[in-house]
C-alpha cells in the first residue's frame, strides 16, 4: 500500500482528518448537546470555528461526534453485512445444488433493487433509530456479498491449490481453514473496505430524510438535516459536514484501492517516474 499512489494519497487525506478532528477536540472540549438560543445559527468565530446551528449548539463538537457515531454504525453494519454475505454465499458456493439456487434466487431478488431505495423502504418499516439503522443498512447490502462471496467459493473450491491439498491426504477441515478461506480472504477484505464510504452515505442520506438518527444522538446525517433548515442565512453548517463526508469517503476509496492493487497477484506495483525513482 505505501508504494502504490492511491495508498499514499489515501493515508495522507485519511491522516490529514483525523488530526485535524483529534485537535479540534483538544481544542474545543465543548458539549455537542448544549444550547443557547442567543448564538443560534451564529457564523464562525474564535470560540466556534464553525459556528452553531439553529439551537445555538456548536457544530464543530456535533461534527466530531457525529463523525463517531457514523463510523460505529458503518463498521456494525458492514460487520453484519459481509459476516452473513460470507456464510451464506459460501455455503451456497460450497455445497451446490438447491441451496445454491435458493440463496442465489433470494439475493437475486433483493439486488435487483438499488441499495439505498431498499435501505428506505427497510427503515421506514423499521422506524427511526440507531437500532434500526444498522440493520437497515446491513439488510441493504448483504444480497451483493452473497453474491460476491458465492462467486469466489464456486473459483477457488476447484482451483489447483485446493485440489492439491486434497489429493496430499489433506482432511475437509484443514483443507477449508488452511487453502479455502486463506484464498478468498482478502478480496472479501477489499470489498468491505470499499463499501465503508457508500455506507456511510446511505447512513447520511438516511438520517437526512428523517429515518435514521434520531435526537438526541447526532450522526453526519443528522447534520446535514439541521443544516437544510437554513441553507441560505447559514450555509456553514452543511458546509462543514458535506465536506468532512466526501473526505472520508474519498480517503477510505483510495485506501481499499491501493489494498486491492497490494493483494493482487497479478497486478503490477506503482512505480515512481524515472526522475523520481531512488538509485538502487
Amino acid at each position: 500500500m505505501a508504494r502504490s499512489l492511491a495508498g499514499r494519497a489515501g493515508l495522507l487525506l485519511a491522516a490529514a482528518l483525523a488530526a485535524a478532528l483529534a485537535l479540534a477536540a483538544l481544542l474545543l472540549p465543548l458539549d455537542p448537546s448544549a444550547m443557547d438560543l442567543g448564538r443560534a445559527w451564529a457564523g464562525p468565530s474564535a470560540a466556534h470555528p464553525l459556528g452553531c446551528d439553529g439551537l445555538g449548539r456548536d457544530v464543530a463538537a456535533r461534527l466530531i461526534a457525529g463523525t463517531g457515531t457514523s463510523f460505529a454504525i458503518a463498521g456494525l453494519a458492514l460487520g453484519l453485512a459481509v459476516g452473513l454475505g460470507f456464510a451464506l454465499g459460501g455455503v451456497a458456493g460450497w455445497i451446490g445444488g438447491r441451496v445454491d439456487a435458493a440463496v442465489l434466487r433470494l439475493a437475486d431478488l433483493l439486488h435487483g433493487f438499488p441499495e439505498l431505495s431498499l435501505a428506505i423502504v427497510a427503515s421506514a418499516l423499521l422506524g427511526p433509530g440507531t437500532d434500526a439503522v444498522v440493520l437497515t443498512l446491513a439488510f441493504a447490502a448483504w444480497p451483493s456479498h452473497v453474491r460476491w462471496c458465492r462467486a469466489l467459493t464456486l473459483s477457488n473450491r476447484t482451483a489447483e491449490h485446493v485440489a492439491a491439498a486434497a489429493a496430499l491426504g489433506a482432511g475437509p477441515l484443514h483443507t477449508v481453514l488452511h487453502h479455502f478461506l486463506p484464498a478468498i480472504a482478502g478480496p472479501v477484505a477489499i470489498r468491505a473496505a470499499l463499501s465503508i464510504g457508500p455506507v456511510m452515505v446511505a447512513e447520511a442520506t438516511l438520517s437526512g430524510l428523517g429515518l435514521g438518527i434520531q435526537e438526541p444522538s447526532v450522526s453526519l446525517g443528522t447534520l446535514i438535516r439541521d443544516g437544510l433548515a437554513d441553507l441560505r442565512g447559514a450555509p456553514h453548517l452543511i458546509a462543514a459536514t458535506t465536506v468532512t463526508v466526501a473526505a472520508i469517503a474519498l480517503s477510505i476509496n483510495l485506501l481499499a484501492e491501493s489494498l486491492r492493487e497490494g493483494l493482487d497477484p497479478r497486478g503490477t506495483p506503482f512505480r515512481w517516474p524515472r526522475p523520481f525513482r531512488r538509485r538502487p
